[in-house]
């Protein structure tokens, strides 16, 4: 089996120095090392894009990503590995999963929650389950192994389908709790109720500006860039944004003027509050059931 591990830095690529955790190069080797030693010999080629630590994630690096990856689908791997930091890992998941679809091999994503040296971190837990899940050849496609604290297995999820974090949370969840499978004790199991969605296969690449809005008590909109393509609402959880006033109204009047379309990502039909009834007239355009971030990716990527 041969396995091709992507090298982007993050806290999984990390060490502690001088009070700082910082991304090194040769930091990366030490995930092999360390699974090399608890679970054998394995036969892994390396490459490293860039390095960074994820929270500085911009677009010239999701298409270096992509390049890499691309470059390597055809060259007989079993599957492809990809460390990154736990922050924007959804961004990269998305991107990826969106814009490669269904790959002939598992390109899996995995990260850690603290450096690989300390004994909470779960970075080697993560990166086990994915060569796991790629031995068992039971998937195609982009996927986060992940194991999240106080879980007896690693979660396997679809790239697109996972969620934002929670603040103070490294936890990892996906959308509708729809995860693809399961690694305990190095053997895949697939979930029984995993539903796959209907995706929007996408082969752009990030342009423009989407500015991305969630709503809190007392909002107040921006003046939209010259640069802005699309404006992406986050509703609250059943679906509804404030419309009692007008400054949602003004605010979407505006992006009309400017050409500007404006979605909402986290309404569900069919469970319609007053509030609701009132995108229509706004221009608001309802997205289906995904991701807040899958979302965000769409519509940058269109």
């Amino acid at each position: 089996m041969r396995i091709l591990t992507v090298f982007t830095g993050g806290t999984i690529g990390s060490s502690l120095s001088e009070g700082a955790i910082s991304p090194k190069t040769e930091n990366a080797f030490l995930l092999l090392n360390l699974y090399k030693e608890k679970y054998g010999a394995a036969e892994f080629d390396t490459v490293a894009p860039y390095t960074i630590l994820s929270e500085n994630l911009r677009a010239e690096y999701l298409e270096k990503l992509r390049s890499c990856v691309e470059e390597n689908l055809g060259r007989g791997y079993d599957g492809i590995i990809v460390t990154h930091g736990t922050d924007t890992l959804q961004y990269s998941a998305a991107y990826l999963d969106l814009v490669l679809g269904i790959t002939d091999v598992p390109v899996v994503l995995v990260s850690s929650n603290y450096p690989l040296s300390d004994s909470r971190a779960n970075g080697l837990d993560n990166f086990a389950a994915a060569v796991s899940f790629i031995r068992s050849k039971e998937g195609r496609g982009v996927f986060v192994s992940y194991l999240n604290r106080g879980e007896e297995g690693t979660a396997i999820h679809r790239g697109a389908e996972v969620l934002p974090h929670q603040p103070f949370d490294d936890r990892i969840f996906s959308l509708f709790d729809n995860i693809y499978g399961t690694v305990k004790e190095g053997e895949f199991v697939k979930n029984p109720d995993y539903r796959e969605r209907e995706r929007e296969d996408l082969s752009g690449k990030l342009s423009g500006r989407v500015v991305f809005l969630r709503p809190y008590v007392g909002m107040t909109y921006p003046e939209l860039p010259d640069d802005t393509k699309a404006v992406l609402l986050e509703g609250w959880h059943s679906g509804t944004l404030p419309t009692a006033h007008n400054e949602l109204r003004e605010f979407c009047e505006k992006a009309k003027e400017c050409g500007v379309p404006v979605y909402l990502t986290g309404s569900i039909q069919g469970f319609e509050y007053e509030s609701k009834l009132l995108f229509d007239s706004m221009g608001i355009k309802v997205l289906p059931p995904m991701s807040p971030i899958a979302a965000y990716v769409m519509l940058a990527v269109r």
